[in-house]
């Protein structure tokens, strides 16, 4: 009986007083629970007071206190959660709502950053798509002008070239005209005298043709003369261009007829580009590295640093990067 009464009794009593009463039984004092535990006198009067919730002390420093204390005494550790502490318990119903509910936003946030991955995606396709559609049309435009223009030149530079070879030719028959009384001269010679009368008619025919002779020369000379300017102008004009092309870095020069003409500069910088007609020059300085595109080859001279740049004359579209 009187162990069921201690029992009963140790039951009856509150946390704060079963702590005070096992220091009292090991007889400790306080002080002594202070330097074994490190813990302040008057958070440990207050637990044996029964009073757990501490002005600006927190209730998980409070259960710590708690604990090492019980743990000190030797008690059991089921005693440290018998007591509030002053801790808002949340229920576990509205914890589980609070985390379902997270879940979900997460789960809605990970959508929208997909779907917005995928929009961004798309649009940037669709931009591409567009930018390259655009790029192949502009480059067959330019491809259909170029040989546009390069059938054009072709049909124009053959009667050019027709007209150029017969030039001579005025020139060989004005001498060969200028000749022909000379030639004729001999001609009432040979005829066998048949009476003294036509002994002055002879005479007076090798006198015309002299006069014809004597005023053909000079003709003759001056047309000769003028063929010969004609042709030395191209020869002066050809040794003056290398001069006039060392000034500039790159030199284009339009000879015959039209050439389309694209040049791009450092970078790919576009410095020109437009149907050229003959007689036109362009200049260029400053840059280091140069791409062109020549419609008509056949209609240009190109310079480069002084120096005259061959181009290949084979009916197509010459592109050409200097320096090579």
């Amino acid at each position: 009986m009187t162990e069921s009464t201690n029992v009963i009794s140790e039951n009856s009593l509150s946390l704060g007083q079963q702590l005070k009463k096992a220091r009292e039984s090991l007889g400790l004092s306080l002080d002594d629970v202070v330097q074994k535990t490190n813990l302040k006198k008057n958070h440990l009067e207050s637990l044996e007071n029964d009073i757990f919730i501490l002005q600006n002390v927190a209730p998980a420093f409070v259960r710590g206190y708690v604990r090492n204390y019980v743990r000190f005494l030797r008690l059991p550790e089921d005693l440290v959660s018998t007591v509030n502490y002053g801790e808002v318990t949340i229920p576990k119903e509205v914890q589980k709502a609070a985390a379902s509910a997270k879940v979900a936003q997460q789960s809605q946030k990970r959508w929208l950053k997909c779907g917005s991955v995928l929009v961004l995606l798309g649009i940037i396709g669709m931009t591409g798509a567009w930018w390259w559609q655009e790029y192949k049309k502009d480059q067959e435009s330019r491809e259909v002008l170029v040989s546009e223009t390069t059938a054009e030149q072709t049909a124009t530079n053959t009667p050019a070239a027709n007209t150029v070879e017969i030039q001579p030719q005025p020139v060989a028959t004005e001498s060969s005209v200028a000749v022909q009384p000379v030639q004729a001269e001999p001609q009432p010679v040979q005829e066998p005298p048949k009476a003294e009368p036509t002994a002055p008619v002879v005479n007076n025919v090798t006198d015309l043709a002299a006069i014809q002779a004597n005023q053909a020369q000079p003709q003759a000379e001056q047309a000769v003369q003028t063929a010969e300017n004609a042709l030395q102008q191209p020869t002066e004009a050809t040794a003056e261009q290398p001069a006039a092309a060392n000034n500039d870095e790159l030199r284009i020069e339009i000879t015959n007829a039209q050439s389309w003409i694209t040049v791009r500069g450092d970078k790919k910088k576009r410095l020109a580009e437009k149907l050229y007609n003959s007689g036109e020059v362009l200049s260029f300085n400053g840059n280091q590295q140069y791409s062109l595109t020549i419609g008509a080859p056949a209609n240009v001279k190109l310079y480069y640093k002084g120096q005259q740049v061959p181009l290949k004359i084979d009916g197509r579209v010459a592109r050409i990067k200097l320096p090579q």
